[in-house]
């Protein structure tokens, strides 16, 4: 019988020195790709408290403590900054390249006036007319010299106009804009034409593609002889937009209505170093007093990452501090839209901590950021820039650049 087999296994194709190396230096690999892999799901679970569905009952593997209560997000959401502000993706922007349109340089105006005037957060645009690269695009009386079509796509190139002025007016940001709140529309033709309104649709259109709901507007549509420079049309605009970056910090009070020096109260907003972090400041309120110290809370995270600190600790500055010393604010958590000061505390019916109040004589002294930025901050109390000296791990990135 086992001669029988071993017969029998002599007449089966017996494999090469050769393939059975391959085979073992392949089965080598997969093992090492595997022990790769179980070695990086142990990282991502010291680190975030992650792991696959069969490993993750909390009484396994609890996370840690300074991770609990953020199971389902990030510790913070990505910094995005304009300057010292924090911004979303600019929507805005996107539709318009969505739409294929190319905002371009706001018009000089042709007389004495300015292209748009700002008051109390209305922008009025100045009337725009249908021209493009300093060129006139369309001329001549709708209805007569040309069509209603015509007219239509002289508006939109009108409303194009105003967007680019109302652009300026924003200091780039067109997510700033609230609201469209009217448009007043000229269309120039004889006294027997009657359809305005479907000419000015051209620049209500675009508005409303552009803003959404809030591009809804209200509107005027009117027949007139004549335009400048024979246009078919011309169309001005009113637009509501988010308060100026400053104007919450301008003119702050010391004293109050008695003459008593001002001093921190329950619910003033403050910008404050996330101390779980230090690389993060963001926006906080001040949630209780006891003497000579103040309890923080960071706006829209829990309360376990509250903390007591002196009133004259240095991590946490007046609203402005940031913006003024062009460094990164995070905004609360949470919040969707451009955010700034002015409107912040506009919505939140709160009050910005004035910075007469503060007694630091340094400005956010353990903040930890990328050592690859300097970080100039602004001293309140001399009103001058003091850079922050580099750390030691960029005093030796720079050595080694220098001796490249």
């Amino acid at each position: 019988r086992h001669q029988a087999m071993g017969r029998f296994c002599s007449l089966l194709p017996r494999r090469s020195l050769d393939e059975r190396r391959g085979r073992h230096q392949a089965m080598g690999r997969t093992h090492g790709t595997a022990a790769l892999a179980v070695f990086a799901l142990s990282i991502l679970h010291a680190a975030y408290g992650f792991a696959p569905a069969p490993l993750a009952h909390p009484s396994l593997y609890p996370r840690p403590a300074h991770l609990a209560g953020r199971i389902t997000q990030p510790p913070h959401p990505a910094p995005r900054a304009r300057g010292a502000m924090a911004l979303r993706a600019r929507v805005v922007d996107d539709k318009l390249a969505s739409l294929n349109i190319a905002l371009p340089e706001s018009q000089a105006p042709v007389a004495n006036y300015d292209g748009y005037a700002v008051s109390n957060r209305m922008v009025h645009v100045s009337g725009q007319i249908p021209v493009r690269d300093g060129q006139l695009v369309y001329t001549g009386k709708v209805g007569a010299d040309v069509d209603v079509v015509t007219g239509y796509e002289s508006a939109r190139l009108c409303g194009i106009n105003i967007i680019a002025q109302l652009k300026d007016a924003c200091d780039g940001n067109l997510d700033r804009v609230k609201k469209v709140v009217k448009l007043t529309g000229y269309v120039n033709c004889n006294s027997d034409f009657t359809q305005h309104p479907q000419v000015i649709n051209g620049a209500s259109d675009l508005m409303g593609d552009v803003f959404g709901k809030a591009g809804r507007h209200a509107r005027s549509a009117v027949g007139v002889s004549s335009l400048p420079f024979n246009v078919p049309t011309e169309i001005e605009g009113i637009f509501e937009i988010d308060g100026t970056r400053d104007e919450v910090f301008e003119n702050q009070p010391q004293f109050d209505k008695r003459g008593v020096p001002l001093e921190f109260k329950k619910g003033m907003k403050v910008e404050a170093l996330d101390r779980s972090f230090k690389d993060i400041i963001t926006v906080a309120t001040i949630k209780e007093i006891d003497g000579n110290r103040v309890l923080l809370g960071f706006d829209g995270w829990p309360d376990t990452y509250d903390y007591w600190l002196d009133k004259d600790d240095g991590d946490f500055q007046p609203p402005g501090t940031c913006m003024r010393a062009n460094a990164r604010l995070s905004p609360p958590n949470g919040y969707v839209g451009y955010f700034d000061w002015g409107s912040y505390v506009e919505e939140t019916d709160s009050v910005p901590a004035p910075p007469a109040i503060f007694a630091s004589s340094r400005v956010f002294p353990s903040y930890k950021g990328d050592v690859s930025q300097r970080f100039e901050l602004w001293h309140r109390m001399e009103a001058t820039v003091v850079p922050v000296p580099p750390s030691p791990e960029q005093q030796e990135r720079e050595a080694q650049q220098k001796n490249k």
